[in-house]
C-alpha cells in the first residue's frame, strides 16, 4: 500500500513537472518614462505643474524684492539710526530672511505633491494600458527596461504595442 501511494506521488510529481516545463515564459520589456512623455496627458500635467511653478516663483521673487528693498534701506540709513532702531531693522531683516527659506522649503514639498498628483493618473492609465496589451500578446513578466542591465534580443518591446493601444503617433 506504502509504494503504491509512493509510485502514485512520483507520477504525478513527474506529470506536475513535465506540465510546467512545457509552460515556457514570455517576458516582455518597456521603457514607463519614454511611454509616459508621450502621452497627451503628460503634457497637459506639465502644463499645469508649470503654472503652480510660475506661482510659487512669483511670490519668492517677491519676498527677494522685499528683502532687498529693506537692505538697501537699512545701508542707506544705518548711520542715522539709533542702536534700538538698528538692532529693530536687523530683526526684521533676519526675520524676512527666515520667511524666505521657509518658504522655498514649503514650495519644494508642494511642487512635489502637486508633480505627484498630477502625474498619477497618468502613470496609472500607462500601466493599465500595458497590462492589457501584455494580455493580448500573451506576455507573463514585462520588466522595465530602465532597470534592465541585460535584454535579450528575443525579448519583447512593448513599447510600440503600448502606443499604439493608447492611440500614440509620436
Amino acid at each position: 500500500m506504502k509504494t503504491t501511494s509512493k509510485l502514485v506521488l512520483a507520477i504525478a510529481f513527474i506529470a506536475l513537472c513535465s506540465n510546467v516545463s512545457a509552460q515556457t515564459l514570455k517576458f516582455a520589456h518597456i521603457n514607463l518614462s519614454d511611454l509616459i512623455v508621450t502621452m497627451p496627458e503628460y503634457d497637459t500635467a506639465q502644463v499645469k505643474l508649470q503654472k503652480v511653478a510660475q506661482e510659487l516663483d512669483q511670490v519668492m521673487e517677491e519676498m527677494r524684492v522685499e528683502m532687498n528693498r529693506k537692505w538697501d534701506d537699512y545701508q542707506k540709513n544705518q548711520a542715522n539710526w539709533s542702536d534700538l532702531v538698528k538692532q529693530s531693522k536687523m530683526d526684521d531683516l533676519n526675520s524676512i530672511q527666515q520667511r524666505i527659506q521657509a518658504f522655498q522649503e514649503q514650495a519644494q514639498e508642494t511642487y512635489q505633491q502637486e508633480n505627484d498628483k498630477l502625474l498619477q493618473p497618468v502613470v496609472e492609465k500607462a500601466n493599465k494600458a500595458i497590462d492589457t496589451v501584455a494580455k493580448e500578446q500573451g506576455v507573463n513578466v514585462v520588466l522595465n527596461a530602465q532597470v534592465l542591465h541585460y535584454k535579450d534580443a528575443s525579448m519583447l518591446d512593448l513599447l510600440p504595442a503600448v502606443k499604439k493601444h493608447l492611440g500614440i503617433t509620436k
